[in-house]
């Protein structure tokens, strides 16, 4: 326990607020994305500024707790909160100024990516981040550990547009770290933080952002549903049709229930192809064309600004304070097999529950120009990276969600190379290798070097030996904890 007046002391000498359990507003302040998530810290600290946040890191240590950082509150696992130490929020740090000749955003790390979206449209460039596709995300967890976008096969992954970092690291220095660092540490730190994943290196404070004109003002965007019972001969098409495709168009996919236009009560199990082409709409409608000759349930096609788009379309990935356990794997060029369409196919047909759904990314384009070891993210070369989402309402029907896309996952195993840290899995095998592939002794080389003394410790850390226990029925404990105690 931390005597009183200690925290009573903080209070005081933070220019932010802090929040114990009791006061009004830390309920709230600790409801995250996944529901399922159920921790309470013993102080939250709403930092102005990364004074605050050193001020707090020295706190925790001083105090022997944990301590995690809360930005838009979607880390699948849950791993920005825990239970009876220190989180640190940075929804209070959301300051973002446009320098449009040169085409650079400052901003800081409490900003979620509708405030970024909505102050570029608003400043009538017409530039655009390489960001979010789920406008509520914040920005540091989806940098740090890559960043897919909607426009990445024009201009890269989130962190090949990233610039430079402002960082606190555990020695408690600011630090800005960038593509003009010198300093071989410097240069080491800015690497991990490009794909290294959050809550490794220390707390991001701000973040210099390269934006982009597009090709054109207005994007070709929309939906394709079909019937589930279409997948192999549609999504057999798709796995050699994307490879033809031009840079500027992505095609995600999506897999469920669809409700049926013509009774909305009426779910179909479908999947979905989800064009973005950064283009003219006329010259997007004749890439697509060959979808549309097969037979959807419904084609839903809109000429808009990508932040427009981001926007109308963010929340239909939302878990929205539902119980949820997420899984990721990246397929690689081709990967879209038969087998592999058969078992969407048959996983999505025996979901235990009816909201449950997947999510692909279209990769491939600029992503795949640079070099595996330019950055921590190494997964260049994955063409599909899926997110699987089993989302149910009743503490009760927990194992039987979990342990049915825990099985899907173990049917894909086979097909994967990798998979995705943004979507962090804790019951994922061989996790560490997964995650960060080739590149993994490197991080861990740095994250001994920034962080001699394991202060950014949470179960799934750069340099953890954390390792699930494998096979059915499943430990479900580390579900439920941010920092691994014991062996």
């Amino acid at each position: 326990m931390v005597p009183q007046q200690r925290i009573d002391q903080l209070r005081r000498d933070l220019s932010g607020t802090l929040l114990q359990p009791g006061d009004a507003g830390y309920l709230q302040a600790v409801q995250i994305d996944n529901g399922r998530v159920d921790r309470h810290p013993t102080v939250i600290v709403f930092a102005d500024s990364a004074d605050d946040v050193a001020l707090t890191m020295r706190f925790a240590r001083d105090n022997a707790l944990p301590l995690t950082v809360l930005g838009g509150g979607h880390s699948a696992a849950g791993y920005c909160l825990n239970i009876g130490g220190v989180v640190v929020s940075l929804a209070h740090m959301n300051a973002l100024t446009l320098n449009a000749e040169e085409r650079i955003v400052r901003v800081e790390t409490g900003a979620l990516w509708r405030q970024i979206y909505d102050e570029l449209e608003a400043s009538g460039t017409g530039l655009i981040p390489v960001g979010g596709g789920c406008p509520t995300v914040g920005i540091p967890g989806f940098m740090l550990g890559g960043g897919y976008s909607f426009v990445s096969r024009s201009y890269g992954m989130s962190v090949d547009n990233l610039l430079a970092v402002e960082i606190v690291t555990p020695d408690g220095r600011l630090r800005r770290v960038g593509v003009d660092s010198k300093d071989p540490e410097d240069v080491d730190l800015f690497w991990a933080c490009r794909g290294g994943g959050g809550g490794n290196f220390g707390v991001a404070t701000a973040f210099e952002i390269r934006v982009h004109q597009p090709n054109t003002p207005r994007m070709l965007v929309g939906q394709i549903r079909y019937p589930i019972e279409q997948a192999q001969e549609v999504l057999g098409f798709y796995n050699e049709w994307v490879e033809s495709l031009p840079d500027a168009m992505a095609v995600y996919g999506y897999l469920g229930n669809t409700p049926n236009p013509a009774d909305p009560d009426d779910l179909i199990p479908s999947f979905g192809l989800t064009p973005i082409f950064n283009g003219g709409f006329a010259e997007g409608i004749d890439l697509i064309e060959p979808l549309l000759r097969f037979q959807p349930i419904y084609a839903e096609l809109y000429n808009m600004t990508l932040p427009e788009w981001e926007v109308f379309n963010g929340s239909t990935t939302l878990v929205d304070r539902r119980d949820a356990y997420i899984f990721s794997g990246n397929l690689p060029p081709g990967g879209m097999t038969p087998e592999v369409i058969a078992l969407f196919q048959r996983f999505i047909a025996s979901s235990p529950s009816m909201d449950t759904f997947g999510v692909w990314t279209h990769a491939g384009g600029k992503i795949s120009q640079v070099p595996g070891d330019a950055t921590a993210f190494a997964h260049r070369d994955a063409r599909f990276i899926f997110e699987i989402k089993a989302i149910w309402d009743e503490p009760d029907e927990t194992r039987e969600n979990v342990e049915w896309a825990y099985r899907f996952n173990q049917a894909l195993e086979p097909h994967f190379q990798g998979a995705y840290v943004n979507y962090i899995d804790p019951l994922l095998s061989d996790w560490a290798r997964k995650y960060y592939g080739s590149n993994l002794r490197r991080l861990e080389a740095i994250k001994r070097q920034v962080d001699p003394d394991g202060f950014f410790d949470f179960q799934q850390a750069v340099g953890s030996k954390f390792e699930p226990r494998a096979g059915l029925p499943l430990d479900l404990s580390p579900l439920n904890r941010t920092v691994l105690v014991g062996p």
